[in-house]
């Protein structure tokens, strides 16, 4: 709490509204949706809880609470935290996936594609039959670079293509129009 405290004082010290703020040439997805090129993409960076880092919850009703906000039939979801059985084996033979994260993906979601990091030992890609998941952690568990970044192509109508590549400052000024509101 003192930390949040810390870091809300210094922002009013900068005259700054939020961390958002602070990006000028990213879109931050925090529980939010945004649709570029025809594609849907939903972020949240929930996690079962570890230690006393950020966007911690408890496993059960609280994450599941959390993953209920994510609407159906998105194309991609960016989670922090893996599924359950998706890129989360640890070296010691454990797996720290999140079971609800699991069972709303392939319940309820359906992604066509679901990108997570987290566990760094669970680096690359495995998939469902519907849904492709992907563990794109590039750091080892010592934090040094070890993995290559995974690219995937998604593809979209050439039309879509075109009108989004003329539009994407618009987009993107409406999207932050949007979310400063919340």
């Amino acid at each position: 709490m003192a930390l949040k405290q810390a870091l809300l004082a210094s922002l009013s010290t900068s005259k700054l509204t939020s961390i958002k703020s602070l990006l000028t040439n990213a879109i931050y997805l925090e529980d939010s949706v945004i649709e570029l090129f025809g594609i849907i993409i939903y972020g949240t960076p929930w996690q079962p809880r570890v230690d006393n880092w950020a966007f911690n919850l408890s496993r059960g009703q609280a994450l599941l609470d959390k993953w209920n906000n994510i609407p159906a039939g998105v194309d991609v979801l960016l989670t922090h935290t893996p599924p359950l059985g998706h890129g989360d084996l640890m070296l010691d033979g454990q797996r720290m996936g999140c079971v609800e994260l699991l069972n709303s993906v392939c319940k309820r979601i359906k992604p066509k594609y679901h990108v997570f990091s987290h566990i760094h030992e669970g680096y690359g890609c495995t998939s469902d039959g519907y849904t492709k998941f992907i563990n794109c952690c590039i750091c080892d568990e010592n934090l040094q670079q070890a993995n290559s970044p995974i690219i995937f192509d998604i593809p979209v109508h050439p039309h879509t293509k075109q009108f989004y590549l003329q539009n994407v400052k618009k987009i993107i000024k409406r999207y932050y129009r949007q979310n400063e509101k919340k």
